[in-house]
């Protein structure tokens, strides 16, 4: 292959406008949010909010949640974000009501096309239904869509969508059993 056409540091795909409202919510997220006190939790769907979120008030959003490209992301009541989760909202991601988004997860919703020269990036929206639990540490790559109470184990990489009802485990994410509810 000839590489010398190959440039996988692509132009910045985004508006002037799009960059400044990032770097004004990286500040916000880095400082108001992430320094309030762990009981503020309506005072960061405030903020969040400020910046086009659609966030029910009742959602609990962890002061250590790394939330990127507000604007896309859209969570429904009773849900939650824990420590160190990060959402990558390049492309949009709803959580649905009552869902557990546990420490450490990771919601990426951008990725490469690998055979391009220059690295483009792709982007595919996130789909959370309701009463979700993704594990400690799981991450979920772009275009998945998660169905009603599946659960997600920790560590695992769901590559693919996961049917209601189902837990799911390992990299990648395969089916483990039938979730019942009793």
């Amino acid at each position: 292959m000839n590489t010398k056409n190959y440039n996988p540091i692509q132009s910045d795909p985004f508006s002037l406008k799009t960059k400044l409202k990032v770097k004004l919510w990286q500040i916000i997220n880095k400082t108001f949010f992430k320094y309030s006190p762990f009981f503020c939790r309506k005072y960061r769907v405030w903020l969040i909010r400020l910046f086009g979120a659609d966030v029910d008030w009742t959602c609990s959003l962890d002061r250590h949640a790394i939330i990127d490209h507000p604007w896309n992301l859209k969570m429904g009541p009773l849900s939650s974000l824990k420590a160190n989760s990060w959402t990558y909202c390049l492309d949009k991601i709803t959580i649905g009501e009552k869902c557990c988004i546990s420490k450490h997860v990771f919601l990426l919703t951008g990725s490469h096309k690998l055979n391009s020269l220059n690295f483009d990036l792709i982007t595919m929206p996130i789909v959370i239904k309701d009463c979700v639990w993704l594990s400690t540490r799981a991450n979920i790559l772009p275009g998945v869509t998660i169905n009603d109470f599946a659960v997600i184990g920790a560590n695992s990489v769901v590559t693919k969508s996961v049917a209601a009802f189902t837990i799911v485990g390992g990299n990648p994410a395969k089916f483990i059993k039938q979730r019942e509810i009793k």
